[in-house]
Order: structure tokens, then C-alpha cells, then sequence
């Protein structure tokens, strides 16, 4: 069956696992996600919304507040491909 636009592909849900450090940028992440909304974000357990708690910068994301210093207490559930190239179908195609 043919379709138009880019190749289906499966993608491995990744995660980035950080510690807090009293700052606010974590990084590098394993991929850069396209939207705010396209990883979910926890710290010490506690969900963190999107836009509001924190936003990304290119492979970092930033908190708004500081998370508390913890081992392992900032984890990244990355839920897509990140940032991709769209592939436009030529004319007559």
C-alpha cells in the first residue's frame, strides 16, 4: 500500500536520567524533542507540565524552578522521534 509523506518507522522509547545539582539546565538529551509536549518530564516522581515547569533549549531542558538536589531525580521520558525533516512529495508524484 502506498502513502504519501515521510517513511514509517519505528521509534525505541528513549529516557534521559539526570541528578540535581541546585541548577536549572540539564543536558545533553538523547534526542531533541520537537515540542515541549513531546517528553514527559518528572522530578523526584512528581510530573512536571509542559510550557510551564519547563521548557526545552535545543538538547537541554530548563526548569523554571530549580528541581531539589537529589541522585537520579530528573528523568526525561522521551514520547516521539524529536525533531525531523519533513519530506515534501515532488510534483506529479
Amino acid at each position: 500500500m502506498s502513502y504519501i509523506g515521510n517513511q514509517v518507522t519505528s521509534v525505541p522509547f528513549t529516557a534521559d536520567v539526570f541528578s540535581g545539582d541546585g541548577g536549572s539546565t540539564f543536558g545533553p538529551l538523547v534526542r531533541v524533542p520537537a515540542l515541549p509536549a513531546s517528553a514527559a518530564v518528572f522530578v523526584s516522581g512528581s510530573y512536571k507540565t509542559p510550557g510551564v515547569d519547563y521548557t526545552f533549549s535545543n538538547e537541554y531542558v530548563v526548569f523554571t524552578t530549580p528541581p531539589d538536589v537529589g541522585t537520579n531525580n530528573i528523568v526525561v521520558h522521551h514520547l516521539g522521534n524529536g525533531i525531523m525533516a519533513t519530506q515534501v512529495p515532488g510534483d506529479a508524484s
